[in-house]
């Protein structure tokens, strides 16, 4: 029997990635910042990079021939990425079209040559607009980290050096998983995404989960429809300045549940934080559609989505990302994560992903780890992972106090 065929995969956190590998058929070998347990585990490649991003090329010499992918957040790096992939042969968008589709200004003109609603932005920023509801976002944003509404009466005082701005939309944060193959772009679904909130002043806009994937009872036909065209106008606009855009890649939206519009807020051409949501909800090989899809070979995603209504009939899964409240040492949290199932939260299983060596320090506002889980609808996943994230907190604080 023939070895598995290796896969390099780099990112800030690659485990999701990597079990989706391994689900696909692949060998995954990981260059990862954190080198966390369960990757260790899923893989007896891992290069933990201390360095980051700056030893990544080194950890790339010693990789295998073969195709590589990345994931968050290497999307912000594309001079990186244009030297790894001198090094090895890469699945996924080149630097230069990666250069495009993370540009706000390339962004806002391709919806509204669509005719696609549109958050008007302001790069570079000479002059901060005195009126209306705006946000500022890192140039190099990822995760949300960074984005914070612009104060009121802040013209001309605030420092907004590698920054836009971008007209705030208000409603529900919704994402979309793409698939680009060829001249077609599959929708594969959406979710909805979790914020941090108004627990974490200066941090409200970080990513912290996904819930999903929608159904026509969560949102409307119109939804998905709209964003498809938003899918398809990124792939179609892109090609015409660059290489194609190619394989897997999400869009993250705010949809105004008022009129039904759907705002762009950026699109993140990689394996997204979501993936995985339908991956257990589906038991998809998200990760061998995106090679093939790279490679120019058809999958069957588009047999399956064509034989699966958007009105639901399975169950809603969810992730959230448990952030630290303050500085501590991870001790070991795969007991408190059993205790947690143990205690029938809803009836429900818990799985804990992303988890850290022992004694790694954690500092206040990092993440821990991510906890998993299903339900019969949204609002029961995400009741379940707030009350879970609350009870492994409390039990941290127990051991480390």
């Amino acid at each position: 029997m023939l070895d598995p065929e290796p896969l390099i995969i780099v990112g800030s956190s690659v485990r999701a990635a990597a079990q989706s590998a391994v689900r696909a058929g692949f060998r995954p070998w990981c260059i990862d910042q954190f080198g966390d347990r369960d990757l260790v585990d899923i893989s007896s490649n891992v290069h933990t990079v201390a360095d980051w991003p700056n030893e990544i090329e080194s950890a790339m010499q010693s990789a295998p021939q073969g195709k590589w992918v990345y994931t968050g957040a290497l999307e912000n790096r594309p001079a990186l990425i244009e030297r790894l992939s001198q090094l090895r042969s890469l699945c996924g968008c080149n630097a230069e079209t990666l250069s495009r589709l993370r540009d706000p200004l390339w962004l806002t003109d391709t919806l509204t040559k669509a005719s696609l609603p549109c958050l008007p932005v302001v790069v570079p920023i000479s002059n901060v607009p005195e009126s209306g509801d705006w946000i500022v976002k890192p140039v190099s944003s990822a995760a949300g980290i960074g984005v914070r509404d612009l104060p009121a009466g802040s013209a001309g005082t605030i420092n907004l050096d590698g920054h836009y701005l971008q007209r705030k939309a208000r409603g529900r944060v919704v994402s979309g998983l793409f698939l680009a193959v060829e001249n077609s772009t599959l929708l594969l679904g959406m979710c909805e995404q979790l914020c941090r909130g108004g627990d974490a002043e200066g941090l409200c806009y970080v990513y912290s989960g996904s819930i999903g994937p929608l159904t026509t009872a969560d949102v409307s036909i119109a939804v998905f429809e709209q964003a498809r065209r938003i899918g398809s106008a990124m792939v179609t606009g892109v090609q015409v300045e660059a290489e194609p855009l190619k394989g897997l890649f999400g869009i993250d939206f705010v949809l105004d549940e008022k009129t039904g519009e759907l705002w762009t807020l950026e699109i993140n051409p990689r394996y997204t934080a979501s993936a995985e949501i339908y991956e257990r909800a589906f038991g998809w090989p998200l990760m061998r559609w995106h090679v093939d899809a790279c490679r120019g070979r058809d999958s069957e995603a588009d047999e399956l989505l064509g034989s699966r209504p958007l009105n639901g009939g399975w169950q809603s899964y969810g992730k959230t990302i448990v952030y630290a409240k303050r500085d501590f040492a991870a001790p070991d949290l795969v007991p408190l994560v059993e205790r947690l199932a143990a205690n029938d939260i809803k009836e429900s299983s818990i799985d804990v992903a992303d988890i850290p060596q022992l004694g790694t320090p954690i500092r206040k506002d990092e993440p821990i780890c991510t906890l998993l889980t299903s339900g019969a609808n949204l609002s029961t996943c995400r009741e379940i992972l707030t009350a879970a994230a609350r009870e492994l907190l409390s039990g941290i604080d127990e051991l480390t106090e």
